[in-house]
């Protein structure tokens, strides 16, 4: 059973994080209205792709706790929570996924001229797919288990004198 709930864990984390990149990647480009473009100094403007990206990771935040909620909750008495396995399929999906970036960027040539700060916040350019998304992902599934599974403080294993 103990392999079965860290297996379970480690896909999730892969599946959430897969999944929040897809679903920042569709709302990206969404298209808003000329005028808010226009006021926060064109399309691809850094203050633009930020108050985007926020946007987006702040859903993504959400989505992540959500999900987070239904595979990092209370463990059965005597087990350890399964955090730690959630995290590593985020980890390894976020490996995929920037591999898989570095190659489409690659062939790309019209990614090449864009700058830095764009490829770091954009939820729809390779090869990091928006480091707010990742950052927001990752705190999703830590606040759900700091909510999830309560620690014993000031707790000491008592012997039986």
């Amino acid at each position: 059973m103990r392999s079965a709930r860290r297996a379970w864990a480690f896909v999730s984390g892969l599946l959430l994080y897969i999944t929040a990149i897809w679903i920042s990647g569709r709302l990206a480009d969404l298209r808003l209205p000329r005028e808010f473009y226009v006021a926060l100094g064109g399309r691809y403007s850094v203050t633009t792709v930020l108050v985007e990206s926020l946007v987006i990771a702040l859903l993504m935040f959400g989505l992540a706790l959500g999900w987070s909620r239904l595979t990092v909750r209370q463990p059965p008495p005597g087990r350890r929570p399964v955090t730690g396995w959630c995290l590593g399929g985020i980890a390894t999906a976020w490996f995929g996924c920037a591999i898989y970036g570095t190659i489409h960027m690659a062939l790309s040539w019209d990614l090449h001229d864009l700058p830095v700060g764009l490829w770091l916040l954009s939820s729809d350019m390779p090869p990091l797919w928006g480091v707010l998304n990742t950052l927001a992902v990752v705190g999703g599934v830590l606040l759900a288990r700091r909510q999830m599974v309560p620690r014993a403080r000031g707790q000491t294993p008592t012997s039986s004198s």
